[in-house]
């Protein structure tokens, strides 16, 4: 099958999603190839229960209002458990469009992944215990997990950890705008989420987490911006490429980077200060003073983020910023503490801005030479005339 004719077929998949309340009508076509056929068949009718959903929690929840006369920290319970679906529904609906476009079926009931029995162990003894359970109730508390999640390798969490970041970082952004009352609704939302997936864990030995697609995760999510201008700027200069064929160049141009600066750091010595200093705001600035050692990216990391904490605090003190703005600082800070024992991490984001500022610096440093010699060329022909 030609990719010209996979496009088209994934692009009649990912309409039944877009089409609301009428994608149905996509299974009544029998004359076009490209919508009558299995895969379109199966997004169609994962499409048609996923609206189903959004008319039934409307009409119970918003509708007919059931359970309004409950309050739950100043809300009427209905809207609770109408937004706490409605949330739900939008993540399974990406989830379908993602799988769509990725060329895989996609079941609503598979957005829930549940895990049991002895594939949730976590510390390789064979054994499913107490502690294991304790990690994963511990996972999806924010900012705690991005810590503790350095002791854990496990893959068999990464949705939480996904799940945990989106929360954390959607509550912090609603409550630095002021929204109290959403950021209170948001945050029961979530510790309903876990007390149920706690009471599933612990009752049935079953681990339930949402699967959200990879780019949910800051190094995916810089990676893809990557590409995404890359995808422009060939198709402006008219040298066009497919957006995964630039994904995949430059995951591959990412992945020999970073096997070279491996290589190159581990032919350095150790830091030789504590490393877990390195993410300390403001005390990390020691770290300039030291030679380049294994750490090096970690301290660009560190005092990039100092940089910015001391920004924030003079946007405060000048009333520019609230102070509020300074919760964000916590989410690399808590990364960067998560990622110490990977050598070659660079920070997403924060690394783009050491990035940026050392251009700048070396566009600066080039301006001032050239300046300079021209100066010298200005005095030596004065000289020569004199």
């Amino acid at each position: 099958m030609s990719e010209n004719i996979n496009n088209k077929i994934i692009n009649n998949a990912v309409s039944a999603y877009l089409m609301l309340f009428i994608s149905w009508m996509l299974l009544i076509n029998k004359s076009n190839p490209y919508i009558n056929n299995d895969f379109v068949k199966n997004h169609t009718k994962s499409s048609i229960i996923i609206h189903l959903m959004i008319i039934i929690n409307y009409i119970v929840f918003i509708s007919y209002k059931f359970l309004w006369s409950i309050d739950l920290l100043w809300f009427s319970l209905n809207i609770v458990l109408a937004n706490i679906f409605f949330i739900l529904i939008w993540i399974v609906f990406i989830n379908g469009i993602y799988h769509a476009t990725k060329w895989e079926l996609f079941e609503v009931g598979n957005f829930i992944k549940k895990s049991n029995g002895i594939s949730l162990d976590l510390n390789n003894d064979n054994n499913f215990d107490e502690k294991d359970k304790l990690n994963i109730l511990l996972s999806h508390i924010p900012f705690i997990w991005f810590i503790i999640g350095a002791k854990l390798k496990s893959d068999k969490i990464d949705n939480i950890l996904k799940l945990n970041l989106l929360i954390s970082v959607l509550i912090s952004l609603i409550y630095i705008f002021w929204h109290n009352n959403i950021t209170n609704f948001i945050s029961l939302f979530y510790i309903i989420f876990i007390v149920f997936a706690w009471v599933n864990l612990y009752a049935r030995d079953e681990l339930i987490s949402l699967s959200l697609p990879y780019y949910f995760l800051p190094k995916w999510k810089i990676l893809l911006q990557k590409v995404l201008f890359k995808y422009f700027s060939n198709y402006f200069k008219w040298q066009f490429k497919n957006f995964e064929t630039l994904k995949k160049e430059q995951i591959e141009k990412d992945s020999k980077l970073e096997q070279e600066e491996l290589k190159y750091l581990n032919t350095l010595e150790d830091v030789k200060l504590n490393k877990n200093l390195i993410y300390i705001p403001l005390l990390n600035i020691i770290f300039l003073f030291q030679k380049e050692n294994k750490h090096t990216f970690h301290i660009r990391n560190g005092v990039t983020i100092s940089i910015l904490l001391i920004l924030m605090l003079i946007l405060t003190f000048f009333s520019i910023l609230s102070t509020k703005w300074l919760l964000l600082v916590l989410f690399p800070i808590c990364f960067g503490i998560w990622k110490i024992d990977t050598i070659n991490y660079k920070m997403p984001y924060i690394y783009e801005i050491y990035r940026f500022t050392s251009y700048l610096k070396n566009i600066f440093k080039s301006s001032k030479e050239e300046i300079n010699k021209r100066k010298k060329e200005v005095v030596e022909v004065n000289l020569k005339v004199k």
